[in-house]
């Protein structure tokens, strides 16, 4: 069990709700908490921890939202099985909290990550001169284990060097910009294509020649229009469904 031996990394800019939620949230899949036990009451979790209580309150409460747990008035707070009512994705929504959400384990495989120049055409994607550079990022990530979809970031160095002393397969890089205050991102413009599968698809995601996929192209920008990630997911077609909501909201119409 992690919960009470595993600290909080007040060092790091990961939000502590979120460390919590993970430790949470991991020991409830490796069983540590079997559904119907109750876990800590927040009181214990904020003395422990040395944290707020709407810092616990938060983490606990975004399980509830995902179906971990489930509050009892006057009796506390329960472990329950997330219902697996759909197999939608969210769009603009992370990674890792797509795939919880949907009672699965997420995990990724970091293929590379190093500091590059730009092609003219990233280049001008990021509002970059042709002599500034680039990180770029791909990685391949997992639903229990079966590979659902690539990702190739190029994030612009200057900016977001500061990612790069963090571990990509522990850490995700959404987070990561959102707990920066030049990088947080306010906007992600996206253009969904549906194509046939490409032989680096094929060899990295299990498919067959000519598979259907669903590739998707993001910029994300801070509040002042900066662009902080020029993006490509490659979504294989046969295991991911999208569910886009257009009511009013921070993301792009």
């Amino acid at each position: 069990m992690q919960l009470f031996q595993k600290k909080l990394d007040k060092s790091t800019p990961i939000p502590l709700y979120f460390q919590l939620k993970t430790i949470l949230l991991n020991d409830i899949k490796d069983n540590c908490f079997a559904v119907g036990d109750t876990i800590p009451t927040e009181s214990e979790l904020v003395e422990f921890y040395h944290i707020s209580r709407s810092t616990v309150r938060q983490a606990i409460s975004e399980l509830v939202q995902e179906g971990w747990l489930i509050r009892k008035a006057s009796k506390g707070t329960f472990v329950t099985k997330p219902e697996q009512k759909s197999s939608y994705i969210r769009s603009f929504e992370p990674f890792y909290q797509q795939i919880s959400r949907l009672g699965k384990t997420p995990r990724t495989e970091l293929i590379d990550l190093s500091v590059v120049t730009p092609t003219p055409e990233i280049a001008e994607k990021l509002n970059l001169t042709p002599d500034q550079k680039v990180i770029s990022m791909f990685r391949r990530r997992f639903a229990d284990d079966i590979p659902m979809v690539t990702f190739q970031n190029y994030i612009p160095y200057d900016l977001c060097s500061f990612i790069l002393s963090y571990d990509f397969k522990s850490y995700s890089l959404y987070e990561l910009l959102m707990t920066n205050p030049e990088t947080q991102i306010a906007n992600t413009k996206t253009i969904v294509s549906a194509m046939n599968a490409t032989s680096e698809d094929i060899e990295l995601l299990n498919v067959k020649v000519n598979a259907p996929m669903l590739y998707f192209h993001n910029i994300s920008t801070t509040a002042e229009g900066i662009i902080v990630d020029y993006a490509f997911a490659h979504y294989r077609g046969d295991l991911n469904k999208f569910e886009f909501d257009d009511s009013p909201k921070y993301y792009p119409e």
